[in-house]
């Protein structure tokens, strides 16, 4: 939980993986009695998709396009401006679409073309106009859907240059390629967070930058994450790491600020990997998932659940569960372990927590990762997201 601000040279202010974990007193799991009147969340996944993207925003996204955190003073990250961005290319909602994009591009934009990542809509101001790389690269990636969702050449354009600039100003180099780092920031320390790696996304990024290595980028990511889970029998990947030249993945140093935990950053990276599996095809990929699937079975066999912290050992650090773990682990157990899939919808993705996760208006990480997850589970994202030109 977000107990302090730091502000170190070349680090962002959002220490200990301060967008998730700030969730552990706010966003835990919370499975509520039923549903609210008017929330009813029966019928077809689309269905459910549906009434979850209304109470998104209606409770998350203003008027002139913020999408802002109660929980966390109602500030705004340029990460909550991309989800809302490729949710509402999902759900078709070109206007969501417009309204948080010209918001994004007016307050976080920065002059090198990367986003601020923290803003305070009370003072109207950047608290900390470092970039962070997942925001980027979602906010490409929507841009890219949008450009053949919406028969808007210009969000094309919009994307090609976002992603030059975050392949100029938020990579490292590796070997004889490049890997995405965690920010503007992050090069000096060669800090990566590999749940900031989109395999489903560079397909995109090669159509828009081609021969620039996006090509070559998804081995090299799932390389990394096998990698952190060969470290050990119960191993998983920490919410950040150091990436040395050679393509060596170390723990961050002890004492570092940054989260060396598998946290509320690294729990994405399953939904990411299984993604890339469904999406492309790629066999790999369909490997790893499977993979991170049997490790996380594992622990919650050993443990009797899936906790919040796990150290990178996968040594639990609390007893806390989340509703967002489950909906992001989802859809890869759906596929390969669909028994215990079953017994997530039933308890933790229930009926119950949705309406939960609709009602309350603190709850902006479940609610995006409900609807991420349920979208993804259902195979929704397969049939909304379009081929990519030229592509069949």
């Amino acid at each position: 939980m977000r107990s302090r601000d730091v502000h170190a040279p070349r680090l962002p202010s959002r220490l200990h993986g301060v967008r998730r974990l700030v969730a552990a007193g706010l966003a835990m799991v919370c499975l509520a009695p039923g549903v609210a009147a008017g929330q009813d969340v029966r019928g077809t996944p689309e269905d459910t998709l549906a009434a979850l993207w209304q109470s998104y925003r209606d409770r998350y996204i203003t008027a002139k396009g913020e999408v802002v955190d109660p929980s966390r003073e109602g500030r705004v990250s340029s990460e909550a401006q991309s989800y809302a961005l490729v949710r509402a290319v999902w759900m078709r909602d070109h206007a969501t679409f417009g309204r948080v994009l010209a918001w994004t591009d007016a307050h976080l934009r920065r002059p090198d073309g990367l986003y601020s990542w923290w803003w305070d809509p009370a003072r109207n101001v950047a608290l900390d106009r470092n970039t962070a790389t997942d925001g980027d690269i979602e906010i490409a990636y929507a841009l890219a859907m949008a450009s053949v969702v919406f028969e808007r050449p210009a969000y094309a354009t919009a994307a090609r240059a976002l992603v030059r600039a975050i392949r100029a100003g938020a990579t490292l180099p590796v070997g004889d390629g490049w890997f995405p780092s965690a920010g503007n920031w992050a090069g000096p320390e060669r800090i990566v967070n590999l749940s900031y790696f989109y395999p489903y996304a560079t397909p995109w990024f090669a159509w828009l930058d081609p021969g620039a290595g996006w090509e070559q980028l998804n081995a090299r990511g799932y390389a990394l994450i096998a990698r952190s889970l060969d470290a050990g029998p119960w191993a998983l990947p920490a919410d950040f790491h150091v990436l040395r030249e050679t393509g060596g993945l170390e723990p961050l140093p002890p004492g570092h600020a940054l989260s060396a935990l598998f946290s509320y950053d690294s729990m994405r990276i399953p939904w990411r990997v299984e993604m890339a599996c469904r999406l492309l095809g790629e066999a790999q990929a369909c490997r790893l998932s499977e993979r991170l699937v049997s490790r996380l079975r594992a622990l919650q066999e050993r443990d009797g659940r899936l906790v919040t912290r796990y150290s990178a050992e996968g040594v639990a650090r609390n007893a806390e569960e989340s509703t967002s773990f489950y909906a992001a682990f989802l859809p890869g157990f759906q596929r390969v372990a669909p028994e215990i899939a079953s017994t997530w919808r039933a308890s933790h993705l229930g009926a119950g927590a949705i309406g939960g996760v609709m009602r309350d208006t603190h709850r902006y990480y479940d609610a995006n990762w409900v609807w991420f997850g349920l979208a993804a589970a259902d195979g929704v994202l397969e049939s909304r997201t379009p081929a990519v030109p030229g592509q069949p």
